[in-house]
């Protein structure tokens, strides 16, 4: 007679490809002259459990566009800080559909309206109520999605020419929440992301604010966190 066993088999999960300490140096240089499609292919071959960072500024379209090219039903993380123009709003809600954006959206846990009336509303850049700012409107709401979304992999579309800090990192890098950060678009110029709207017929977001940077050279600050 069969004895039956009700002890579930031990589900063996295999060690992540990607992870802190792994060798980025020669992982870069292996990729240095692939093609952005190329490095997503690569990515999605090896990642666990991938997902997106966007702030739907001017030219993320082309990003998010060859992101979903590879993997159509990535999450895709946007902080709604609440400060956004008219404009952004409806583009993101173009590209939602548009692009069957598969979005979580994390807001901060007070209002852009309640910051306003107790705060007095958005603070000059360099004092430490403006990094108590970025904190709550930004920083809190991505690591509350990175703490329950556990991703091995963050996808954003940071590029070489956009800044300074920017220009030193390269296309793997490690971020924060032990994940490994991947730019496909890293060594593409500002030209080569308009072609690639153009080229697919992209709508794009053209009138952007971030109240976190204040200045287009300046970080957010979520590239900075450990």
């Amino acid at each position: 007679m069969a004895v039956k066993c009700d002890i579930a088999p031990v589900e063996t999960r295999q060690a992540p490809f990607f992870h802190h300490g792994m060798d980025l140096a020669s992982l870069n240089e292996q990729l240095q002259e692939a093609k952005p499609s190329e490095v997503m292919r690569f990515t999605m071959e090896h990642a666990q459990n991938p997902v997106v960072f966007t702030n739907f500024r001017p030219l993320a379209v082309a990003f998010l566009h060859l992101v979903t090219q590879a993997k159509p039903d990535i999450p895709v993380i946007w902080v709604d800080h609440g400060y956004n123009t008219p404009e952004t709003y409806r583009h993101v809600e173009r590209l939602i559909e548009a692009l069957n954006l598969n979005i979580r959206v994390y807001a901060p846990k007070m209002s852009a309206a309640h910051y306003n009336a107790v705060h007095g509303g958005i603070p000059a850049l360099d004092t430490p109520e403006h990094d108590f700012f970025s904190r709550t409107v930004k920083l809190e709401p991505f690591n509350r999605a990175m703490q329950e979304l556990q991703p091995d992999v963050w996808l954003n579309g940071i590029r070489h020419d956009q800044n300074a800090f920017r220009k030193k990192l390269d296309i793997f890098t490690e971020g924060n929440h032990g994940t490994i950060r991947v730019a496909p678009m890293f060594h593409l110029n500002e030209l080569d992301v308009e072609e690639y709207v153009y080229e697919h017929h992209l709508p794009d977001n053209h009138i952007y604010f971030d109240p976190t940077k204040g200045e287009e050279h300046r970080e957010c600050g979520l590239l900075l966190e450990k």
